[in-house]
């Protein structure tokens, strides 16, 4: 059952994860995937919240991303690989909670793109074979997979991308297995940080805003620090979410209001901002599935309900980043890097008088 319909329990039914209480031991959340857009959030997240232990399992815990991690607090990095079953069973000992992520995206290959179903389903049966073996060991008692937003109109979900049907099977490997009262899936969109590239031709400007969908067509969109917000809820509130499954979004806006968007942002005056749809065919060459996915959006729409989940939020201390927030940050970062970057080159031409 979608949890969306039981949005409104009563707050008697929100509680602490067993264990917590002053002078017990915190509970230990396992992140896999830790060094990924969702993994960070969820890591950084858990450790703001000071209620948790977090083992964040990377496939190079000595990386960047990793080392960064290590220096929040309550965070210890281990090395773990969803491919490399053995590994999983000493990143998951003796933990209360799981945050289990996995991802399609292989490496590109001409004719192929970047995303292999296999891929993804050979981490989530690693992932799931795991998880079973130490909820039968007793210690793990909450497990959270991390899916795609089921579509609004189930009857025009076919065909869907790979890489969302891979994350669907999955979802079913976890029910088969018998593990759905100790579990919660959740459900998110597409990111706003989709919109961050560097590639040419999609890049947002002073006067183009571009997106895969076509410029009229509703798109839900969601900030991935949201994920992190949800995860950390749902942790902190295991009786309303056991058994359970969430669609999450942010925002649901054309491609059009997305454009206007930024445009009063920039506050560009007489020059407008347009909004720029990636040619499909050149999305088919270049990444097939991404393509799929655009013409399911177009077709099927993401299912989150906003209006239900910002009442949900407000009862979780949920802080939902809106497009124009996360857009304005976005502009902000990038003018202090320009300002930085002058200031590097001032004092490396600008003489010291």
């Amino acid at each position: 059952m979608d949890f969306s319909s039981r949005i409104g329990l009563p707050q008697g039914d929100k509680c602490t994860p067993d264990g917590i209480g002053t002078g017990s031991p915190r509970p230990v959340i396992a992140v896999t995937m830790a060094t990924s857009r969702q993994g960070t959030a969820v890591v950084r997240h858990l450790s703001k919240s000071g209620i948790f232990e977090i083992r964040a399992i990377a496939r190079s815990p000595f990386s960047k991303q990793a080392m960064n991690l290590a220096k929040l607090p309550n965070v210890n990095v281990v090395k773990g690989d969803l491919l490399e079953a053995e590994t999983l069973e000493s990143a998951f000992s003796g933990v209360y909670g799981i945050f289990g992520n996995t991802t399609p995206t292989k490496g590109w290959v001409l004719g192929r793109g970047s995303m292999v179903r296999d891929y993804e389903i050979a981490q989530g049966k690693n992932l799931i074979d795991a998880v079973k073996n130490h909820a039968h060991s007793g210690a793990l008692k909450h497990f959270i997979f991390s899916s795609v937003c089921k579509p609004k109109d189930p009857l025009k979900s076919d065909p869907a991308p790979g890489h969302f049907t891979s994350k669907w099977s999955i979802e079913e490997y976890i029910l088969i297995n018998g593990l759905k009262q100790i579990s919660t899936i959740i459900r998110p969109v597409s990111y706003f940080e989709n919109f961050d590239t560097n590639l040419p031709g999609v890049q947002i400007s002073k006067t183009v805003f571009p997106g895969v969908v076509d410029k009229d067509k509703v798109w839900q969109t969601i900030a991935v620090d949201d994920v992190g917000q949800w995860v950390k809820a749902v942790f902190k509130n295991p009786k309303m979410f056991l058994g359970e499954s969430i669609n999450i979004a942010g925002e649901e806006l054309t491609g059009m209001e997305m454009a206007a968007l930024w445009q009063k942002i920039k506050s560009t005056g007489t020059q407008s901002v347009q909004y720029s749809m990636v040619p499909r065919k050149i999305m088919n060459l270049i990444e097939h599935d991404i393509g799929l996915m655009a013409n399911w959006i177009e077709r099927a729409g993401y299912g989150a309900d906003l209006k239900k989940l910002r009442i949900l939020a407000n009862e979780l201390d949920i802080t939902i980043t809106s497009l124009s927030s996360w857009l304005r940050e976005k502009d902000s970062l990038n003018n202090s890097t320009k300002m930085s970057n002058v200031s590097d080159l001032r004092s490396r031409f600008i003489p010291v008088t």
